[in-house]
Parts: C-alpha cells; sequence; structure tokens
C-alpha cells in the first residue's frame, strides 16, 4: 500500500469550503504518480521505452464524510493487475491523523498500445513485476 499526503486547497473546494466531489479523482490521480514514482517508473518510461498507456476504463468513490478547506489528508493506494490487461487501484481517503475513513473507491485502467486507437495489450512483465512486488511486499 501506497501513501500520499495532500493538504485540501481552496480552489479545489465549493462554497461550503468542502472539497468537490469530482477533485477527489483529480487527487488519487496524484496518489497515483506519486506510487508509480516509487516503484521507478513514470508515464514518461511507460511511453517512450514501452509505447504503452494506462486508460481509465471505470471509475467509482463513495463518499463517507466530508472532507473540508485546509484539511491533511492521507490517500491510501493499492494496486491489482487482472487478467494481465487491467490495473486497477484502490484507494482510500483519511484525514491525517485521525484515521476515519472520508472516501473509498477504485479507478479502474487498461494497458493500451499507444497512438493505435486504445488497442487493448498485455502489462509487459518488466512492469507487471512492479506492481506485482509492491503487493507482495505491503500486505
Amino acid at each position: 500500500m501506497h501513501k500520499t499526503e495532500m493538504r485540501v486547497q481552496w480552489y479545489d473546494c465549493d462554497r461550503e469550503n468542502i472539497l468537490y466531489f469530482g477533485n477527489f479523482f483529480r487527487y488519487v490521480t496524484t496518489a497515483e504518480e506519486e506510487y508509480i514514482r516509487s516503484i521507478g517508473l513514470t508515464h514518461d518510461i511507460l511511453k517512450e521505452k514501452y509505447n504503452i498507456g494506462f486508460v481509465r476504463v471505470k471509475a467509482e468513490c463513495i463518499y463517507k464524510m466530508p472532507v473540508l478547506y485546509g484539511d491533511l489528508i492521507e490517500i491510501h493506494l493499492r494496486s491489482k493487475i487482472e487478467n494481465s490487461t487491467f490495473l486497477t487501484y484502490s484507494f482510500k481517503f483519511y484525514r491525517k491523523n485521525e484515521q476515519v475513513l472520508l472516501a473509498e473507491g477504485i479507478v479502474k485502467t487498461a494497458c493500451t498500445i499507444l497512438g493505435n486507437n486504445f488497442k487493448l495489450t498485455k502489462i509487459p512483465s518488466e512492469i507487471a513485476v512492479k506492481f506485482m512486488g509492491d503487493i507482495i511486499t505491503n500486505q
């Protein structure tokens, strides 16, 4: 499991100073980026070395409690490879130091060949090992 800390910014909130629901996925994307870097990858490496990308095919979020302007939150992110083509991230939002669940959900991605009309492809074994190695070491 990878943890990313972020402070909720004013521009991400609605009139009531509550994190706007759509911005949860921006925060998850940031957590994903940090996670990918932590296992030695970047989106540039995936593009330049492997000519692949991970497109979103499904996203869900269940909102449990309001996340407020100025809150220091912690996003817990886990990855799971499904049938060698799909990579799913599960995520949970917590207010830092309280460990109260604020929101949870999933983002499912599909490995595709870039520039080929989103043709599905298997996740290269070198990449899959990095994702699976994280799962094994962090259980």
